[in-house]
């Protein structure tokens, strides 16, 4: 199809043209099953467009092709004027002279072809509108398949913390025990040797500044063994531990990431 068919084709399924294009490209639409196609075709595109969630990003070469329509057309309009210089035809006046011709409508105001060129530029708008609303939807579809992904990821550890929390609570050895913090508050342990497990709850502990930090100690015959941080708000539960049966447990307050060895009395002690 050559420029001036698919601007009209693709005018006719915006709605941009003018009454005389209008006129024009219904006859062929009426008259020419490859235009009639090619109509069907651009109304379909808009239909995906404007009716899906999905973002529909256009190809290259369909980008391409829709943002030549207005340079094609605009290089084909000086063909199908007629040249402004061209000759005009005389007629004999009544004294022999000759006189030029006026063709109808001359001085009446711009011609079909003067009035096409905004339409043009209407065209060209809603193309670049349509190729601005792709690439918004196609950012919304990657931003919406980045949330999926951090959702997907939350339900995996929260499926693997339901996992561990039931073979601790399905430990045949499982064990409670709880102990009053020397500074307010107090903490509940379940712990499972054989699992070599421990969950702890704190209760009312209190705040500390940010600089400080609840520290977990393992606590044997060779000394302190450390199993982490706390935060004294939230539970915790602490997997692969090195714990055997007759071990203290025990909570101190070290400096803002904790130390490799205690450097304060212990505020929680609790026997395992």
């Amino acid at each position: 199809m050559n420029a001036d068919r698919e601007y009209l084709a693709a005018g006719l399924a915006l709605g941009t043209l003018a009454d005389a294009e209008m006129i024009e490209a219904l006859d062929l639409e009426a008259a020419d099953p490859d235009f009639a196609e090619e109509v069907q075709s651009f109304c379909e595109t808009l239909g995906l467009l404007a009716g899906s969630d999905d973002a529909v990003a256009p190809s290259a070469e369909t980008e391409a092709a829709i943002l030549s329509i207005p340079r094609l057309h605009q290089q084909a309009a000086p063909e199908r004027t007629a040249p402004e210089h061209a000759a005009e035809p005389v007629a004999p006046t009544a004294a022999g002279a000759s006189a030029p011709v006026t063709s109808p409508g001359a001085g009446a105001g711009p011609g079909p072809e003067k009035t096409r060129r905004p339409t043009t530029m209407l065209f060209a708008l809603a193309a670049s509108t349509l190729l601005l609303l792709s690439a918004v939807l196609a950012g919304a579809l990657i931003n919406q398949q980045h949330d999926t992904t951090q959702i997907q990821e939350s339900l995996t550890v929260a499926e693997a913390e339901r996992e561990r929390t039931q073979r601790l609570l399905s430990a045949s050895d499982l064990a409670f025990t709880e102990a009053e913090a020397t500074g307010g508050g107090r903490v509940t342990l379940a712990y499972s040797v054989s699992e070599q497990m421990l969950h702890l709850t704190p209760h009312d502990m209190p705040e500390l500044p940010a600089d400080q930090t609840m520290q977990l100690w393992l606590i044997d015959e060779e000394g302190p063994h450390s199993a982490g941080l706390m935060t004294g708000t939230s539970t915790e539960l602490l997997t692969d531990l090195a714990m055997d049966e007759d071990m203290i447990f025990g909570v101190t307050v070290e400096p803002a990431g904790g130390s490799e060895e205690p450097t304060s009395d212990p505020v929680v002690l609790a026997d395992l």
